[in-house]
């Protein structure tokens, strides 16, 4: 039930939130949830997971990365332009991609954890930096994938996108980390209070440079992955993910204030914002509609998370109570 949300944790009401999507769904569109339709729904459920996992290791350390447009956009751009469809370079452009994601991402560790920069700062400023080098690189002119890593991308297996199989590898390997790791321990330790893992006797900015350098990583293979879905993506193509990343973080329950996380919850977030969009396209709403109700879910889930909402719908859930005991005379 809604109303015993706390007894579901910070991570189970995105859950119980995506059921009741999926429920929605099928009394209002029901050819949302066709085999069609879910089948091109997964693979960008599956990308934005990949992307908002970065987000989320940024949020566990408490901060926002601005800079996610410029690392999707150029994990895509190395993976197209460097082998320009030779199929014998499309392993190497891929590891180029992942390297280039992970030293960017680091870079803004440094700036954060080092040069004390604001991470909302740092972020935007590597961002512009990017977005300008993938102009002069592309030179503006985007280039089709390799066709074997396109023709991979739209295959299944054993039914399911290849993509979100890929996905969900990627994934399961950064929550193992995380939760099954002492390093992983640890970085959370750092994220959810600063001065006493330092107390404890932790180098607080590697932990903070690392989760950083990850996020870029994670960045980069979601652009290699939209790459090769798209075959040929636009030089730019990681600017509609900024907003979406960060939605699904704070949807997910992570908090932007650092600390515990779930990489898992993120991803079934990336799911329900895939299929809200999905339902806003079947009932025939606009795209600036979409963007719209994107940032009216980010606003729900931050409001739901301040403890003055939680203690009204207390309120309720007692009111309520008190009105069926006076029904049934147990009052």
């Amino acid at each position: 039930m809604i109303a015993q949300r706390l007894s579901l944790g910070s991570f189970g009401a995105i859950w119980v939130a995506t059921a009741l999507l999926f429920a929605l769904c099928l009394v209002i569109a029901p050819s949302s949830l066709s085999n069609s339709s879910l089948m091109a729904m997964l693979p960008y459920a599956a990308i934005l997971a990949v992307i908002a996992a970065g987000q989320t290791l940024v949020a566990q350390q408490a901060g926002i990365d601005l800079s996610v447009p410029g690392m999707v956009s150029l994990g895509a751009i190395f993976v197209t332009k460097i082998p320009d469809q030779a199929p014998h370079l499309m392993l190497p452009a891929i590891l180029v991609s992942i390297v280039a994601g992970v030293a960017a991402g680091a870079g803004n560790g440094l700036c954060v954890a080092v040069g004390r920069i604001t991470p909302i700062v740092a972020t935007l400023g590597t961002n512009a930096l990017l977005m300008g080098f993938i102009q002069w690189y592309s030179r503006g002119f985007p280039t089709p994938i390799v066709p074997l890593l396109g023709d991979w991308a739209v295959s299944q297996v054993f039914g399911i996108p290849a993509i979100a199989v890929a996905a969900v590898g990627i994934l399961s390997t950064v929550q193992l980390i995380i939760r099954a790791t002492i390093a992983g321990r640890r970085f959370e330790a750092v994220g959810a209070n600063p001065l006493a893992a330092t107390a404890a006797g932790l180098h607080t900015d590697r932990y903070v440079v690392a989760g950083y350098a990850a996020a870029g990583g994670c960045y980069a293979a979601g652009g290699v992955l939209l790459a090769a879905f798209l075959k040929t993506p636009d030089i730019f193509v990681g600017e509609s993910y900024l907003l979406p990343s960060v939605a699904a973080v704070v949807l997910g329950g992570t908090a932007l204030t650092g600390g515990l996380g779930s990489i898992v919850a993120t991803a079934v977030a990336a799911v329900f914002l895939s299929q809200l969009g999905q339902l806003v396209l079947s009932v025939g709403a606009p795209t600036p509609v979409q963007w719209i109700i994107q940032a009216l879910t980010i606003a729900m889930g931050m409001a739901w998370r301040q403890s003055s909402l939680r203690v009204l719908v207390a309120r309720m859930r007692s009111a309520l109570g008190y009105k069926i005991a006076r029904a049934t005379g147990g009052y």
